[in-house]
């Protein structure tokens, strides 16, 4: 489990794509010390488990249904990833409950600059409409978001400086896809 506080961002090494199984490796520095083989990091919001460490990159093994469902399939080196490590007992909650299972990919409609801070548009399909509410949260590449408003057909979040410059979102532009994973609370209660 995660809270949507990204801890470093990251670059791709590497990704070796081989069949039903690829391999993803990513350059890091912080998240490389603490991480163990075996531990669970979420990248880009999607929960994958180390495989290796080596030379400041860690490793991790892909099946084909991440890549299918996540915008890890698109990924390239040197492209930025958000890392984050797994809640332990007595962390701090500073973002909300993430679990780390993609539950969709969205697209940014647009970014608006603030001067100050940046407003992104977000399309929003009548299948996920249910799953998004004004004031509720929302994991996008796996930062722990607050959505502004709900628009037919879209919804807006406003992102203040620091989340923006010390995530990949300050590398994102309109037409970009970003892992989606909706309000776990509201996944209970409207999911079903």
């Amino acid at each position: 489990m995660f809270t949507g506080i990204i801890k470093e961002v990251g670059s791709v090494a590497k990704i070796t794509r081989r069949g039903n199984l690829s391999k993803l490796e990513i350059s890091s520095n912080s998240v490389y010390q603490e991480a163990k083989v075996s531990d669970s990091i979420a990248v880009n919001g999607a929960c994958l488990t180390v495989t290796g460490k080596n030379k400041s990159r860690l490793s991790f093994d892909l099946a084909a249904p991440t890549l299918a469902d996540t915008n890890i399939k698109s990924l390239k080196a040197k492209d930025p990833v958000n890392l984050e490590t797994a809640l332990t007992v007595g962390d701090k909650l500073g973002g909300h409950f993430v679990l780390g299972h993609v539950d969709s990919v969205l697209k940014i409609k647009k970014i608006i600059d603030k001067k100050g801070y940046w407003e992104f548009e977000m399309y929003l399909s009548n299948k996920n409409k249910s799953k998004v509410v004004q004031k509720g949260s929302i994991a996008l590449d796996g930062v722990s978001l607050t959505v502004k408003k709900v628009l037919p057909g879209s919804f807006t979040l406003d992102i203040v400086p620091f989340t923006y410059n010390n995530t990949n979102l300050k590398f994102r532009k309109a037409g970009h896809w970003l892992n989606a994973e909706f309000d776990y609370l509201l996944k209970g209660e409207h999911g079903r």
